[in-house]
């Protein structure tokens, strides 16, 4: 009998102690998106936060960047919290129409997104979020910002 209770309470403590099934996102979420440009060096600024829910621990962390308009910013760029990379794999950005690619670079869950910006400016995005505004006060070119919170997918 006393055997029979053992195996119970070890069975017990052994499923109490397995990790439960972990759910993947396959998402990522970007709010507070926004971006502007200037005739001054450096002249551009991008800033956003970053929500993973891989990456509770982690997240949210805010990404700034700040470069030259009209160049690459660093390639070495990442989020505040040094795990995601910040990159724009067709270039030097247009605020009016790019690509923004976030990698995480260490992790036991790899994630990998890219998203494509668009103003509209170009007639190819009626409806956006992505809402661009030339000239809206002094040096400054365009300022651009997201309407709501945009999600990535990874």
């Amino acid at each position: 009998m006393k055997s029979i209770i053992s195996l119970v309470v070890l069975a017990a403590s052994s499923a109490l102690a397995a990790p439960a099934n972990v759910i993947r996102s396959n998402f990522i979420q970007i709010g507070d998106f926004w971006a502007r440009a200037g005739p001054t060096s450096p002249g551009a600024s991008m800033h956003f936060t970053l929500t993973d829910p891989n990456y509770p621990d982690d997240t949210p962390t805010d990404c700034n960047l700040i470069w030259t308009y009209g160049q690459l910013p660093n390639e070495n760029a990442r989020c505040n919290n040094g795990e995601y990379s910040i990159k724009f794999p067709q270039g030097a950005p247009d605020f009016n129409l790019f690509t923004l690619e976030l990698e995480r670079v260490s992790g036991s869950i790899p994630e990998d997104g890219h998203v494509l910006l668009s103003s509209n400016a170009n007639g190819m995005a009626p409806g956006t979020k992505w809402i661009c505004v030339n000239n809206p006060e002094p040096h400054v070119e365009i300022s651009c910002s997201y309407q709501g919170v945009l999600e990535m997918q990874v």
